[in-house]
């Protein structure tokens, strides 16, 4: 493959798959394959789906290499060095809990395990934003990726790293109590009495409400700012990047902004530029 990588972003709901130069730290076009699937499907749904999507990415870039190289980027808990998934009760993935992911693709795929290098999304998102798009340019920065869960990475030294900050103790719970989807809908029903569980649906509402919506995301916001304030203390970074939330910036991003610049915090917050084409690239960076 020379300087070709795999880049594969397992998340909700489903699948990306693309071929990346590795030299250029661009997917080559004609490569990125998308496939849906319910996270909570069983072993062997999902894994048709994903070697399926892998193929088929591998035969639009006319690879013929029977031992190709694969960074992946996945959310956690995993142990990422081993490949074993740790996710339990959390509403995704929990058919593979105990399982040895790289091993389960490595034989779907006639490969070794040792051709596949594994990353949680986020630090594999930032890297790339770090590459091609937001965060070029900055030294020190805090990642975040907010959507059914909390995603949180650090860039420094040329490198992203998982911050694992997910479960961090914050007000009655842990960060992701009050920083995923699942915070946003819930408090939603609470107002109005409607079960939302898709972040899309959910910012529609939001804009064409009486006001609800935007209420609910300003306590959000708030929730964000005062946990992001504990982060900044302790890592003095350059820059905020956030990615996972683009149909929802508009509603809860200026009221942080607002906040912070009250405390007269001037760390920079910007918005991912890349898409999930960042964590593609990122994950074949794990080959670098």
């Amino acid at each position: 493959m020379n300087n070709y990588i795999l880049g594969i972003n397992i998340n909700i709901p489903g699948i990306e798959v693309a071929v990346v130069d590795s030299g250029s730290k661009s997917i080559v076009e004609g490569t990125r394959v998308k496939r849906g699937i319910h996270p909570q499907e069983t072993v062997e749904n999902l894994l048709d789906c994903w070697i399926g999507a892998i193929k088929e990415s591998l035969q639009l870039a006319n690879i013929t290499d029977s031992t190709p190289k694969i960074g992946l980027g996945m959310p956690g808990p995993v142990d990422y060095e081993k490949g074993i998934s740790l996710m339990k009760n959390q509403n995704k993935f929990d058919a593979l809990y105990g399982l040895n992911i790289k091993e389960l693709i490595g034989e779907r795929l006639g490969i070794s395990p040792e051709n596949i290098r594994m990353e949680n999304v986020t630090p594999c998102f930032l890297q790339g934003e770090v590459f091609a798009g937001a965060a070029k340019g900055f030294t020190n920065i805090i990642g975040f990726t907010l959507n059914y869960g909390l995603g949180t990475a650090l860039y420094s030294s040329g490198a992203a790293i998982d911050a694992n900050l997910w479960n961090q103790p914050f007000k009655d719970g842990i960060a992701e109590d009050y920083l995923g989807i699942q915070w946003i809908s819930r408090r939603y029903e609470e107002f109005t009495g409607l079960q939302v569980n898709d972040l899309k649906e959910l910012t529609l509402m939001a804009k064409t409400d009486d006001g609800i919506g935007q209420l609910v995301f300003n306590e959000y916001g708030e929730n964000f700012v005062k946990f992001l304030m504990e982060q900044v203390g302790k890592y003095d970074p350059d820059m905020v990047l956030i990615g996972g939330h683009n149909d929802a910036w508009e509603l809860f991003i200026p009221h942080v902004k607002d906040r912070l610049s009250d405390k007269d915090i001037k760390v920079p917050i910007k918005q991912a530029v890349l898409g999930t084409a960042a964590t593609l690239i990122g994950a074949a960076n794990l080959w670098s």
